[in-house]
């Protein structure tokens, strides 16, 4: 539902919510830790490129392409072995609200390559602009293996099992990244970075300013979106669940079906989960998948610390066996499933993000804004996962993403992309997913190809120049570029679901 009273303005949120990290500075560290003088060394410079991309989710798979398809000389570095981020290691193996005639280029590519493999389970977009929301979903081995073969096809250099750890940052500048693997210690020097990693690592890590500013407004300002997780169960007779949904329409209205099983259990002390109802998708033929875990966090914990992410992944383990064994003993259909997988990581959803030359705003996405630097369109609005209970969804109307939210306000080459794109919390609630995500990896990877071209940084670039690339590539830029009819149609959809409660 939409929140009532006046929103803050950018500079007044600015000025009152954003906190910058430049440095680790949170006193549960500072205050506790002892500190060692790491020895000096020589660190073997590993390669060299033009563009240095960080973080293979969606926004680097849009990113590199991009970059690549550019003429750049691109690396791309991803720290466990597969592209995908997200969608393939926390298993959350969907795009939202598809639609062609809203996100185009890349993420076009990787939807009709994916429906080319069959790798499609279930294709949402004919609901796109009719439906408060819908999951494009797919097969994630499918799209594992598709993604290195585009990437191949592109002449992206992928470096699996990699991390960016640090950079190096002389003036305004970063040179290069360093990196760590089984090989040891190096150096990638670059000529411009792009931060996908979903964290804003090297961003943070490299002392430029970013934004961890939480909920904004409230009892809950300062909190943060906890953890998420997916549960994937097998041997699940898909018909038969189905049959009993229908005849318990009551119990399974809405995105959250199973509230009397969860309520019934919870009260007796059977249930650990923080959620009055279960989320189940039936997709493959006997296999389902549960989602809408939830693990919160607490004021002053943070979704980067260590020791609270590692309580997360322990809380969502509890939340995942208590859940199949609800189901297992409660609806039809389950009797005889077994668990078939859980993600390596949790859903990350609310960490850093950079602090850019612009930082759009929740009026921004509400009122629809377009921008004169606009390089993506977005259609998604916040999914909010309350620090308490709450699961807040809003519809909105389709949003233009301004050049100046991918570059960075303090140093001189380096973009963001995806999630760690300079926005306030309510609208990184809505921009961090998929699609978005992708199209402004597309936005940052060409753009960084260009600056390194022409030898100017990001900041120098002619934005104009940028937008006539995307274009080129068949990128939706602006909500100005969107035809009449679709614009009318999700201000239809918009004003018949913009007082939701459950979708």
């Amino acid at each position: 539902m939409r929140r009532a009273g006046r929103r803050k303005s950018k500079v007044e949120f600015c000025k009152e919510q954003a906190r910058l990290f430049p440095t680790v500075d949170d006193e549960r560290i500072e205050d506790t830790m002892k500190t060692i003088m790491e020895p000096q060394k020589e660190v073997p410079v590993f390669e060299e490129a033009d563009v240095i991309i960080v973080g293979g989710g969606p926004a680097g798979i849009g990113a590199a392409l991009a970059s690549a398809r550019n003429g750049a000389k691109t690396i791309l570095i991803e720290k466990f072995g597969a592209l995908g981020g997200m969608q393939t290691h926390a298993m959350s193996s969907t795009f939202s609200l598809i639609d062609p005639a809203i996100q185009g280029g890349v993420i076009t590519d990787v939807i009709n390559r994916l429906r080319a493999d069959g790798g499609i389970l279930r294709d949402a977009s004919p609901r796109t602009r009719q439906a408060a929301f819908s999951s494009t979903s797919f097969d994630c081995e499918v799209y594992k293996a598709m993604l290195d073969d585009m990437m191949a096809e592109a002449g992206v250099k992928l470096l699996y099992h990699t991390s960016g750890v640090g950079a190096i940052k002389e003036n305004n500048a970063l040179k290069g990244i360093f990196i760590e693997c089984i090989q040891g210690r190096f150096v990638i020097l670059g000529k411009v970075i792009v931060d996908s990693t979903g964290n804003a690592d090297i961003a943070w890590k490299s002392g430029t300013a970013c934004m961890d500013d939480g909920h904004g407004k409230g009892p809950k300002a300062g909190r943060h979106m906890g953890f998420g997780c997916r549960l994937y169960i097998s041997g699940v007779d898909a018909d038969k669940f189905a049959k009993f949904k229908k005849e318990n329409p009551e119990e399974w209205a809405g995105l959250y079906g199973g509230k009397s099983i969860v309520r019934k259990a919870k009260a007796e002390g059977r249930y650990h989960g923080y959620r009055e109802g279960l989320i189940i998708h039936t997709r493959k033929p006997g296999i389902a998948m549960i989602e809408g875990f939830n693990s919160p966090l607490a004021q002053g914990h943070h979704g980067w610390m260590i020791e609270d992410v590692t309580a997360g992944e322990i809380d969502l383990r509890k939340q995942v066996w208590s859940a199949f064994r609800l189901i297992k003993e409660n609806v039809p259909g389950f009797e005889h499933a077994s668990v078939e997988k859980t993600g390596t990581i949790p859903i990350f959803r609310d960490t850093h993000r950079i602090l850019g030359e612009y930082i759009l705003s929740e009026e921004d996405i509400y009122k629809g804004r377009a921008f004169d630097d606009s390089i993506a369109v977005s259609n998604m609005g916040p999914d909010i996962y309350g620090p308490d209970e709450e699961h807040v969804y809003e519809v909105v109307r389709p949003h233009d993403i301004p050049y100046g939210c991918l570059v960075s306000r303090e140093t001189d080459n380096l973009l963001a992309a995806g999630s760690t794109i300079s926005a306030d919390f309510y609208a990184f609630a809505a921009d961090r997913y998929c699609a978005p995500s992708m199209c402004t990896g597309q936005a940052a990877g060409t753009a960084a190809a260009l600056a390194a071209k022409l030898n100017v940084t990001p900041r120098q670039l002619d934005v104009k120049l940028l937008q006539d690339a995307l274009r080129t590539q068949g990128a939706r830029v602006s909500v100005k570029d969107i035809p009449k009819d679709v614009l009318e149609e999700y201000e239809t959809r918009f004003e018949k679901n913009r007082n939701i409660d459950d979708v």
